[in-house]
C-alpha cells in the first residue's frame, strides 16, 4: 500500500490523506463514545478514566498506516526519479498526519465531583460568611457602644459644677483662722486649713441631702434639717449624719489651686471622726 501511495500523484496522495484523517477521526469519535456510554466512576474516584484498550487500537491502526506510507516516501532512493513529485513530500505528510491526530485526540470525559467533596467545599465556602458576617457585626456593634458611651458621658466646661473652678494662686487663699468661703456656683465651702492646706467641702449634708450653713458664733457647720453638727474642717462632731462632710478633689498645679467638682470623695464614718462628741 506504501508503493501504491508513493506512486499517487499530488491530487490522489491528498484524497489519500484526507481519507486517512477521516478515519482518524471516526475512530477518535468512536473512542469518546465509548468512553460516555462506559458504567460511571465510584463517587470517590477523581481521576478521569484511561481510553479502553480497544479504542486505542482502533485510533492507532489507521495513524499507524499514514506514518508507515510517509516514511516510506522518506526513505525513497535519492537517485528514483520522483513520479509526480510524491517522494519529496514524505515529511510533510508525516506532519499532517501528527496534526490531525492532536486534532483527533479525545478529550477525557468529564469526572463530576463527589458528594462528599461538595460537601466539604460548601461547608468551607458557609464558614467563612460565618466568620465574615460574625466580625462584622462585632464591628458594628463595638463602634455604636463606644458613640453611645461619647454621646452620654457628660462634659462640663470649666467654671461649672461638674467641671473645674480655677480658685487662684497659693497666695489668694483665706487665712487659716478665717471663716469658710461658700463657692455657690461649684457647691462647695472653701477652707484653708493647718494641717491638711486648701479644702473643699461640699454643701451637701450627708444626712438626707439638706443644705447646711456655717455658724459663726459656734464655729462650726450646722444643718438646719435635723441637727447634725461639723467642725470647720468638715469632721463630725453630732447628729443623724452617718459621716463627715464629703469634699472634692483639690490640686495644686503650677502655683493655681484647682477644685475639681467632678471628683467626690466621701467622707469618713462618723464612728471614725476625730471630733466626735462622746456622750456623758
Amino acid at each position: 500500500m506504501a508503493d501504491q501511495v508513493a506512486d499517487m500523484s499530488g491530487d490522489d496522495r491528498a484524497k489519500r490523506i484526507a481519507e486517512l484523517k477521516a478515519k482518524m477521526q471516526a475512530a477518535a469519535q468512536k473512542a469518546k463514545a465509548a468512553a460516555e456510554h462506559a458504567p460511571e466512576q465510584p463517587a470517590t474516584q477523581t481521576k478521569p478514566q484511561q481510553p479502553a484498550p480497544v479504542a486505542e487500537a482502533v485510533q492507532e491502526a489507521p495513524r499507524r498506516e499514514v506514518v508507515a506510507e510517509a516514511e516510506k516516501r522518506e526513505g525513497a532512493p535519492a537517485g528514483s526519479s520522483p513520479t509526480n513529485g510524491a517522494s519529496g513530500n514524505g515529511a510533510a505528510a508525516k506532519a499532517e498526519v501528527l496534526s490531525a491526530e492532536k486534532v483527533a485526540t479525545p478529550a477525557p470525559a468529564f469526572v463530576e465531583e463527589s458528594p462528599e467533596e461538595k460537601a466539604r467545599k460548601e461547608m468551607n465556602r458557609r464558614e467563612f460568611l460565618t466568620y465574615a458576617w460574625g466580625g462584622l457585626l462585632g464591628l458594628v456593634t463595638l463602634q455604636s457602644a463606644v458613640g453611645l458611651f461619647l454621646f452620654m458621658m457628660p462634659r462640663f466646661k470649666e467654671g461649672e459644677f461638674g467641671g473645674i473652678f480655677r480658685i487662684g494662686p497659693e497666695s489668694s487663699l483665706p487665712p487659716t483662722d478665717a471663716p469658710p468661703k461658700a463657692e455657690t456656683a461649684g457647691k462647695f465651702w472653701l477652707v484653708n486649713t493647718t494641717e491638711e492646706g486648701p479644702v473643699a467641702l461640699y454643701m451637701v449634708c450627708t444626712h438626707l441631702g439638706c443644705l447646711y450653713k456655717w455658724e459663726q458664733a459656734n464655729n462650726r457647720f450646722e444643718c438646719p434639717c435635723h441637727g447634725s453638727k461639723f467642725t470647720r474642717e468638715g469632721y463630725y462632731i453630732e447628729g443623724p449624719a452617718p459621716r463627715s462632710l464629703d469634699r472634692f478633689e483639690i490640686t495644686v498645679e503650677e502655683g493655681e489651686v484647682l477644685v475639681n467638682t467632678g471628683r467626690r470623695i466621701l467622707g469618713a464614718p462618723a464612728a471614725e471622726s476625730p471630733a466626735r462628741a462622746v456622750p456623758a
